[in-house]
């Protein structure tokens, strides 16, 4: 693996994907169709590598959350469906239609702006009109207004109005029933005016798991293809793909008394061995683990101490036995041999799960995993 340039890494195991997506597969109804969220890089797993895995098992339709995200799919696919979920600015309009893109829309300019572009490129655009039901993010509201605009839109003969959706706020069950409901008293108005929809959809993961009967016709599951579950646990057989690795740069002993550093937080109460690791916060790890973290080496955990810097991250190894400086060290993983868990690291974090995998930088390479073996490794800056 000399193409790594470093000894820090993510492994992306695509065996574990393909099994969670078949889990997905077997737990919804045959007619639903399953979107994939591929935003913010594919929660840090490498967007185009997870696209190209799920394409290869037959799925087609992938959610984003920006244009660029969607440009850097589209491009390296051209048959991949490509759904951006969050809000394109006028002035980009143009980008989505030239790219064959799918839109979302939540007002009757945007519409004209993308049916014009439409005329002018000699061309169809998908769009799914965004209905906020409660969340209060993005969206039409629900008024005497509503079905006057979606018609107004529906009648643009440039634009397939594909889908209409809404995003759960997951606050309770009854909350969620009320936007659930909020939005499927819409779907049936529109019908009345023989306005029908390709795709109504509500679900994100947790809600496709929860709810099977608020699925409709397309889950948009970002989380849980990732292994990361959090209020569904235990629903479904889901296995985590990504896991963090790293080895030694350096391995000293150092004196009862001597400190660690930024600031010298950390001192040693005893003669200790201390071994430093090439990674540090601005490869995404959370610098707030400071004397809180642990790696795993030979199935035994080792302490973080001292403040965790930049680039570098140095741990207390006075009590693992049997090591030397090329093992690998797993930073996290699934639990396994005594690793950290994303679960357990976001909540020593104080943050969730998607905040942990979805930060690390385009520094750190990916190796992927296909057949238990490497597949491919990308190095994003070479």
């Amino acid at each position: 693996m000399n193409n790594l340039f470093r000894h820090t890494y993510l492994k992306i195991n695509l065996d574990n994907l393909i099994h969670n997506i078949n889990e997905i597969k077997n737990y919804i109804s045959k007619d639903v169709t399953i979107g994939t969220v591929l935003k913010a890089d594919a929660y840090g797993h490498g967007a185009k590598e997870i696209a190209k895995a799920l394409f290869e098992n037959d799925i087609t339709y992938f959610l984003v959350s920006t244009l660029l995200e969607g440009l850097e799919l589209k491009k390296s696919n051209e048959n991949y469906n490509v759904f951006i979920m969050g809000h394109t600015p006028d002035e980009y309009l143009e980008e989505i239609v030239k790219n064959d893109l799918i839109s979302t829309i939540f007002t009757v300019d945007q519409g004209i702006i993308l049916n014009d572009l439409a005329k002018k490129y000699k061309k169809t655009i998908k769009v799914h009109i965004k209905i906020d039901t409660g969340f209060n993010r993005l969206g039409m509201k629900v008024n005497d207004n509503t079905i006057k605009n979606i018609k107004e839109i529906n009648q643009l003969p440039n634009i397939e109005m594909e889908g209409i959706f809404s995003h759960l706020a997951l606050k309770n069950k009854e909350f969620d029933t009320i936007q659930f409901n909020k939005l499927k008293k819409l779907i049936n108005s529109l019908k009345e005016e023989e306005i029908y929809f390709k795709y109504n959809h509500i679900c994100d993961s947790i809600s496709t798991v929860l709810y099977p009967d608020f699925q409709m016709d397309m889950v948009r599951v970002g989380a849980i293809i990732y292994g990361l579950e959090s209020e569904e646990k235990g629903v479904l057989d889901i296995k985590q793909v990504m896991s963090f690795h790293s080895k030694f740069s350096y391995i000293r002993e150092i004196k009862k008394g001597e400190s660690i550093s930024y600031g010298m937080r950390w001192t040693a109460k005893r003669d200790s061995i201390i071994g430093t690791l090439p990674f540090g916060y601005a490869d995404g790890y959370p610098r707030n683990m400071y004397q809180k973290g642990y790696i795993s080496i030979n199935k035994k955990q080792a302490p973080i101490v001292g403040v965790i810097c930049m680039d570098q991250c140095m741990v207390d190894l006075t009590d693992i036995e049997n090591f030397n400086k090329n093992d690998e060290v797993t930073i996290f993983s699934d639990g396994s041999n005594n690793s950290i868990s994303i679960d357990d690291l976001a909540n020593l974090a104080s943050t969730n799960k998607n905040d942990i995998v979805s930060r690390f930088t385009k520094r750190v390479p990916r190796i992927y995993i296909k057949n238990n073996e490497v597949y491919n490794i990308k190095n994003e800056l070479v």
